[in-house]
């Protein structure tokens, strides 16, 4: 497979010290899912993560924990391969969530990917989220933490 057919993306794990947060999407589905998006033009991952906290919560302030996984999936609305790299960061348990910072389209209008949001205990987490793939990461990441899912 040749890399340049490959979207890179991030995705991020937000917890703080106690639950995880998850977004609800409402753009392309609907559903729960965690933090991602793409990889611009020259953008390390780490770049992007930063900006993709900032654009879909208003996070501005965080502590990097690490990776926790990475694999290729075919996405079905860009009908392309995708290489998505899982990080999780730790924000404090006081941090505000908003969604002004949403993508603007191409006449300035705002692009709504999330309506709401909910700080979830692990096995709610696990539960909530859409995606059987989304799933095992919030495992490996509760894992990685040391955390029980009861």
């Amino acid at each position: 497979m040749e890399k340049e057919n490959i979207r890179e993306l991030i995705g991020v794990v937000i917890f703080d010290g106690e639950k995880f947060l998850l977004l609800h999407r409402v753009l392309n589905w609907a559903g729960w899912e965690y933090t991602k998006g793409g990889i611009d033009e020259g953008e390390s991952p780490e770049e992007a993560v930063k900006r993709e906290l900032f654009e879909e919560t208003g996070i501005t302030k965080y502590e990097m924990i690490g990776t926790l996984d990475n694999f290729i999936f075919f996405d079905s609305v860009r009908k392309a391969n995708s290489h998505l790299t899982n990080f999780i960061v730790r924000v404090p348990n006081t941090a505000k969530i908003n969604f002004n910072n949403q993508e603007a389209n191409g006449e300035g209008e705002q692009i709504v990917e999330h309506d709401q949001f909910k700080w979830f205990f692990p096995k709610e987490a696990i539960e909530a989220l859409t995606h059987d793939n989304q799933k095992e990461t919030l495992k490996k990441a509760i894992e990685l933490l040391g955390i029980g899912v009861e």
